[in-house]
């Protein structure tokens, strides 16, 4: 089929199913709205071509040349498109479902109010690519290369990030749910504002890291290097912070409510404000620690130690605090028995 008559196809309202347009020269042409079924468009050059609010399904365009093309509002629906170049497109609102985009080439793009849904991105190049607003889901995403890209209000959900090329990347406003980032290198890295709930960062080092005011409810950090890491504001209730390294780090006014940081090394840490009600920090370090005005009521601090905090107004109520070395206590709060009877009546009560 020649470009012309392709476009007359469309023009009149057809479907294009089941042809070949396999290494065709359809190079600038308008296909605006062209619905494409079971085609074969390997290898096809569609550069600066308008397949504007197209609809492609279970067709082939591995290898195809799209660079520059007007990709608004154009849906891939079970589609190969490994090894398609899509540099400089324009993808606004595209929508990519159950297609294969393994070593597809996406660097220096925008891509704004984007859908990518189970996806496969393995060895896929968006490196530099500018990803706002966009939704990647359930996506396979094996050494994809995302260095230097910008997140901005994005969602990348149940990524795993494992292999992944990240130097230079930023992200900010973006939903990271259930990451995988274990027992990788990230030193410097900035998470600020970002949602973590549930990452995985398990054995990472992340010396330095930017998680300020991010939500990590429920992440897991055992083993991980965090020394001189960011989280102010950062909430961390019941994440695992099993023998992780927090010494230097900013925690002042993170919330650290029923988290396990048994073994946990917090010299030197600030924890200004903190909220860390009913956090295990069974035998962990907090030497040099700055407590001022933080909350650890009903913590445990069993073996613990607390040589030479800082303590001014910190809230140690209910704490369990066997065999913690805490040489002094200067500065913080007193015993609150009519809180505590207050907490207790209803076992008093039954007894």
């Amino acid at each position: 089929m020649t470009a012309d008559e392709l476009v007359k196809l469309i023009d009149s309202g057809e479907p294009v199913h089941k042809i070949s347009l396999a290494n065709a020269s359809l190079a600038g042409c308008d296909l605006l709205g062209g619905v494409f079924d079971s085609v074969d468009c390997s290898g096809a050059d569609l550069r600066g071509a308008k397949l504007p609010s197209a609809a492609f399904s279970r067709s082939n365009l591995s290898n195809a040349n799209l660079e520059g093309a007007d990709l608004t509002g154009t849906v891939f629906v079970e589609c190969d498109m490994s090894g398609v170049r899509l540099t400089g497109a324009h993808a606004d609102k595209a929508r990519f479902i159950k297609t294969r985009l393994a070593e597809a080439q996406c660097t220096n793009t925008p891509l704004v109010h984007v859908a990518v849904v189970e996806c496969d991105l393995t060895r896929a190049a968006l490196a530099g690519a500018q990803i706002d607003q966009t939704s990647i889901v359930k996506c396979i995403t094996d050494y994809v290369d995302l260095s230097g890209t910008a997140w901005n209000r994005a969602a990348f959900l149940n990524a795993d990030l494992r292999t992944a090329k990240l130097e230079g990347a930023q992200f900010s406003r973006t939903t990271l749910i259930d990451a995988n980032c274990s027992g990788r290198p990230l030193p410097a890295f900035g998470f600020a504002t970002c949602a973590l709930n549930g990452a995985d960062f398990t054995g990472c080092d992340l010396t330095g890291a930017d998680f300020t005011q991010c939500m990590l409810i429920g992440a897991k950090l055992p083993n991980a290097r965090l020394v001189g890491a960011k989280f102010p504001r950062a909430v961390l209730s019941n994440a695992i912070l099993t023998r992780v390294d927090l010494s230097g780090a900013d925690l002042s006014q993170a919330i650290l409510l029923q988290a396990d940081a048994t073994g946990a090394n917090f010299a030197r840490a600030l924890l200004f404000q903190c909220t860390a009600t009913g956090m295990n920090a069974t035998e962990a370090t907090f030497d040099g620690a700055d407590l001022t005005y933080a909350d650890f009521s009903h913590a445990i601090l069993d073996r613990a130690a607390l040589r030479g905090v800082t303590l001014h107004r910190t809230n140690l109520h209910a704490i369990s605090d066997q065999e913690a070395v805490f040489p002094s206590r200067a500065g913080a709060l007193p015993a609150d028995p009519d809180r505590h009877a207050a907490e207790t009546w209803h076992e008093r009560r039954r007894g």
